[in-house]
């Protein structure tokens, strides 16, 4: 059938998705790729559809249907909605998804390229042209345009059969295969569209078990989404597979997603699984907020930890019975995560300890499983020895600053009352600015060394700079006795020079194993760590020879210089950037680079390049990243000219 005539029926009502589909979560970049390939003539696959009646199965979309025959798409949503896109302008009235994968692509008359450009950018170049007005009127204004504008009309004749090819992109045949006859249910044909899904990396696990609940309960989908997003807006990102994992061990006492079958699970105990679930979590995070100071994604590196915590709690009236038990369940769970307990097969590693859960002593036994599976082990310096970009204990070191009366070096505040992710409130401060290190021709792996890392004010990060420890500790110390060993800072002035750095991580690293080592203690013991006394923190002095710490951005600081490129993005109505990303090679496990400041999907998601800072950083680095798809700037003036020049200039 020939794509128009596809289009048309689901205008018509004639060809519709069953609810147990998922939402469109195709990217731009793979409709760039479908385009491409059709208006090459390249095949772009089959279609499988399901002939059936209206009333037989449960429908997406808010339109009353009259009775009578209907064919629903099985496979195929994600090309046909985004063709569906691309020729109407607004996605299908059973759309569900985010409609930007396939707002704005271009065709480029000239070099025959597909991109998704900002209006203001494609409106400077008329050679760049609206996919969408190619197809509303098959290319008749755009070529009338083209002939009275001087420029481009002697190059007409190579820019009509380009025009007209796309066009023809709607007639192209794509084959389509039926499903019918009465003998085929509902259950037959959602387990037909699990089969046909489970080959390729197009569903999840959780994608394949809902297409079986939501053949029972259409809601199912939105309704798990919902509290996804809430869970996200308070600084907890989670998956669709890892709530129904956490449902599942409520609803069939194993981890198999699997085990969710429709006739064994109806919608009575799926919704009470589902609210079950939420305030599980809700009560989860909002202590571990309390008591831990975990109130930002990154801190949670043992997520699929939380459906045995979940359970727990389902099991024992939804909260904990007391302050023991809740520090023995959080010792286990940093544990299973800087221990990388569920780093192997999860399902088999969750199931052990469910069975954990039945016993008489439920936290002791997940305590013996964990002892079973790592041996009896307590943190060594050694295994702080790591890029704290990919540290196993990064969120510990954090957890530790937070609870643990960590100081602020410019002020002597507690850092308890603050949280890292707003860049106007704690910031990862190198201990040896890595500029700093560079210059002493110090490895920026070794700079990034989790040994290396602090955590202070975004103003105390600035002052400081890129100052090195030899000049701003002794000030520092004189200012605020206490602070620095607050933050496990050895005191020997010696280790602060470059020429003892990794002296000085062998020392700092000790210290931070120490502490953690004690604060697992505690809480294995029952205890939940408080924060210290302030008594070893002395009050600023009323008279000091000290100066001062000065606040002011220096084209060598390049904290400050990454503070003000935050500063700059978030004034402007952009997201903050990402410190310290990663960047991988094609096929490679190991990041190639670490960018200062990125944003990875571009200033304006989806329109602009990727842009990366990176700050006085070695040439064999530059041409790494020259040759992914960032756009990296070394300067803090070249990269606000960018946004003010390029990017604001084509918003406008």
């Amino acid at each position: 059938m020939k794509i128009s005539d596809i289009i048309n029926n689901i205008d018509s009502e004639a060809l519709a998705l069953p609810v147990f589909q998922r939402g469109y979560v195709w990217k731009r970049r793979q409709v760039k790729e479908l385009m491409n390939s059709l208006y090459r003539g390249y095949p772009v696959g089959s279609l499988l559809t399901w002939t059936t009646r209206t009333g037989q199965v449960d429908i997406r979309g808010n339109t009353e249907r009259n009775s009578g025959p209907i064919d629903l798409l099985l496979d195929g949503q994600q090309r046909i909605t985004s063709l569906y896109g691309l020729r109407r302008g607004k996605p299908p009235a059973f759309f569900d998804g985010d409609a930007s994968a396939f707002t704005g692509l271009y065709f480029n008359l000239k070099t025959e390229e597909f991109e998704f450009l900002a209006p203001a950018r494609a409106n400077a170049d008329p050679l760049w042209v609206n996919v969408t007005r190619i197809f509303s009127d098959r290319g008749a204004s755009l070529l009338a345009e083209l002939a009275t504008n001087p420029d481009h009309a002697a190059n007409l004749s190579e820019y009509m059969p380009r025009v007209v090819n796309l066009t023809q992109v709607m007639e192209t045949d794509l084959p389509i295969q039926q499903i019918t006859g009465d003998d085929k249910t509902t259950d037959i044909v959602v387990d037909i569209f699990n089969r046909v899904n489970s080959g390729g990396t197009t569903l999840s696990k959780g994608d394949l078990a809902l297409a079986r609940i939501g053949a029972r309960w259409p809601a199912a989908r939105t309704e798990m989404q919902q509290r996804l997003n809430k869970w996200k807006s308070a600084g907890f990102d989670a998956s669709l597979d890892w709530l129904l994992r956490c449902m599942n061990t409520i609803i069939t006492e194993s981890s198999e997603l699997d085990r969710l079958e429709p006739e064994r699970v109806g919608r009575e105990t799926f919704q009470d699984s589902l609210q079950k679930t939420e305030n599980a979590v809700d009560h989860l995070l909002e202590a571990m907020r309390s008591h831990l100071c975990m109130d930002i994604d990154r801190v949670h590196n043992s997520k699929q930890a939380f459906p045995v915590m979940v359970k727990y709690l389902v099991d024992n009236g939804g909260r904990f019975p007391d302050q023991a038990t809740m520090a023995r369940l959080f010792h286990w769970y940093i544990s299973v995560a800087i221990w990388g307990r569920f780093s192997g097969p999860v399902e088999t590693v969750i199931n052990q300890d469910l069975l954990g859960l039945a016993s008489s002593s439920p936290i002791e036994s997940l305590l013996r499983n964990l002892r079973l599976s790592q041996g009896e082990r307590s943190v060594a310096p050694e295994n702080i020895d790591l890029g704290y970009t990919r540290a196993r204990f990064y969120p510990m070191l954090y957890v530790m600053s937070r609870i643990r009366d960590a100081r602020d070096w410019g002020t002597g505040n507690r850092l308890r009352q603050h949280s890292l992710g707003d860049h106007t409130n704690l910031e990862l401060h190198h201990i040896f600015p890595k500029a700093y290190l560079r210059r002493n021709r110090i490895s920026g792996k070794d700079a990034n060394n989790m040994g290396n890392i602090a955590f202070q004010t975004r103003e105390t990060n600035r002052a400081i700079g890129n100052k090195p420890p030899a000049e701003y500790m002794p000030q520092v110390a004189a200012n605020w006795p206490g602070v620095l060993e607050s933050q496990w800072i050895p005191m020997d002035p010696e280790l602060w020079q470059a020429e003892n750095y990794h002296r000085f991580l062998d020392e700092r690293r000790k210290l931070l194993a120490k502490s953690a080592n004690e604060m697992l203690a505690m809480l294995r013991a029952g205890e939940m760590p408080l924060p210290e006394s302030p008594s070893h923190i002395a009050q600023r002095p009323q008279v000091s020879d000290a100066t001062p710490m000065e606040i002011g951005i220096d084209p060598d600081d390049e904290a400050a210089i990454l503070s003000e490129a935050n500063r700059i993005a978030a004034e402007n109505g952009f997201p903050v950037g990402e410190m310290a990303y990663e960047v991988y090679g094609k096929n490679t496990e190991e990041p190639i680079a670490t960018l200062d400041l990125a944003w990875p999907e571009g200033l304006q998601t989806g329109y602009t390049r990727p842009v990366a800072l990176l700050i006085d950083e070695d040439d064999a680095v530059l041409r790494v990243v020259g040759n992914t798809d960032f756009k990296v700037f070394t300067s803090l003036d070249d990269f606000r000219r960018y946004v003010e020049e390029d990017v604001l200039a084509e918003g406008d």
